[in-house]
């Protein structure tokens, strides 16, 4: 598969590798979120000793390590060295002298072999490693392992990394460099239904359509996608059912503590510790309308931050078994069918992502601090939304946006409520944005700029 985005990412690994001595990263990110594509990149042309650990005992890992350390040093039949601390003294003999990148691929499944090697290599870094020139950086798909294990500070090896990276989900625009050659509606409606994981996107065949795609692979018996949330769930819980309620619950359109509390049938204090939990592995955000108080609970939404899943579980989730026994055709017929209401909010994201992405080469009014949206009433008591909602380093001016997912609509009216809510930051220095999936004509109102989603790819 051909190695697309994570320049940021490189870039940090870079630094990291050009600064003298020990240095120590720490890579995570859920499943098929592109880690070991990006670390292959990475160590491509570099010294670098790359060991996958695998789900198997100790003594297999350290079997497969120590061949691997063989072929590095061009010894045929190298010795299994059967002990961590040995394994770690012959990485320091040989290589301690060099620059070298060494990389334990999915390092949880080598401490769940050994329990100790958390601490055997705090040893190591604190009494061998320390005056070596090794880049050493452990990776893991278990979100909640690498943090609380690896990263928490009741870990043998707390304080000693230099650096980490979390992987996310890429955007809306290096996602569509997957797909290069479909239309620009195409490429904002596969991001929100596949989202930005590299694996999935590299599963889309450029030969289908896009509904034959979504179908291919998540609506046969045979679809990639028809069972990866649940492998997703099974690598971080143990106990994955409140987990998937809640998360079903708030992709069906339950945002609030009390709406999830009612679709779920849980107690909402029960609710608020896995509401907590899935925020901490970034499965979901909590947001606050523009202006609020963020520690005051009432006025929260909770929205999932990766579209496979918001897509997964409200689609796919409650029908799978129909779909393993061959019925899948009717659910994805559903789901295209209801496409245009799941996508509607995810463009307003897709929007706030690529006004960052303009702020970063300088081209918004002024230098923006926050990306949001507000709700409430306005000051004659009448419930508002505003979708996008920029506001200045500056803090006395803001860009407020609508966005209008849909193939048509009236135009002047868009702009009169635009115009009405506006008036509500009527103390802010305001730059009023129309963003839609085609061109639209407004007529004379030079103070309103429109943007379509062709924009958003140049």
């Amino acid at each position: 598969m051909m190695f697309l985005g994570r320049e940021k990412e490189l870039e940090a690994l870079e630094r990291m590798y050009h600064k003298k001595g020990f240095q120590m990263a720490i890579v995570y990110g859920r499943r098929r979120i592109g880690k070991t594509a990006l670390l292959n990149e990475f160590i491509r042309e570099k010294n670098a000793l790359y060991l996958p650990a695998e789900e198997v005992n100790d003594s297999l890992n350290l079997q497969k390590f120590s061949k691997l350390v063989g072929e590095k040093l061009g010894i045929r039949g190298f010795p299994t060295v059967d002990d961590w601390n040995n394994f770690f003294s012959i990485i320091k003999e040989q290589f301690g002298d060099e620059h070298l990148v060494l990389v334990i691929d999915e390092y949880p499944y080598a401490v769940s072999a050994n329990k100790s090697l958390n601490s055997i290599l705090q040893h190591v870094i604190d009494y061998d490693f320390k005056e070596t020139n090794i880049f050493l950086i452990l990776c893991g798909s278990s979100m909640s392992f690498m943090e609380n294990e690896v990263l928490g500070e009741k870990s043998p090896l707390f304080g000693r990394r230099t650096g980490q990276l979390k992987l996310s989900p890429m955007d809306y625009y290096d996602s569509a460099r997957f797909y290069p050659n479909v239309s620009d509606e195409d490429k904002i409606r596969y991001y929100a239904c596949i989202g930005g994981t590299p694996y999935y996107l590299s599963l889309i065949d450029p030969e289908l359509s896009f509904a034959e795609n979504l179908r291919e692979l998540y609506f046969v018996i045979n679809g990639y996608l028809l069972n990866e949330g649940i492998l997703l769930m099974k690598q971080e819980f143990r106990e994955p059912a409140n987990y998937n309620a809640v998360l079903q619950a708030i992709a069906s359109g339950s945002n609030t503590l009390g709406e999830i509390a009612g679709f779920t049938k849980l107690e909402s204090s029960l609710i608020s510790k896995y509401l907590v939990t899935l925020q901490e592995l970034n499965y979901i955000e909590r947001i606050t309308p523009f202006g609020s108080n963020p520690l005051k609970g009432k006025t929260s939404q909770y929205h999932i931050t990766e579209n496979f899943i918001a897509f997964w579980y409200r689609y796919v989730f409650s029908v799978r078994a129909e779909i393993e026994r061959g019925f899948g055709e009717h659910y994805a017929g559903l789901a295209l069918n209801d496409l245009p209401d799941f996508i509607g909010p995810i463009f307003e994201e897709v929007t706030r992502q690529y006004l960052r992405r303009l702020n970063e080469r300088g081209q918004l009014p002024f230098v923006a601090k926050s990306f949001g949206k507000w709700w409430g009433k306005d000051r004659k008591g009448n419930v508002q939304e505003i979708d996008v909602v920029v506001d200045s380093i500056t803090g006395n001016e803001l860009l407020i946006g609508e966005c209008k997912w849909r193939n048509s609509f009236k135009a002047n009216k868009t702009v009169d409520v635009l115009d009405e809510r506006a008036a509500h930051f009527d103390t802010y220095t305001t730059y009023k944005y129309l963003f839609s999936k085609f061109p639209v004509n407004i007529g004379t109102r030079p103070d309103i700029v429109t943007i379509a989603i062709a924009d958003y790819f140049k």
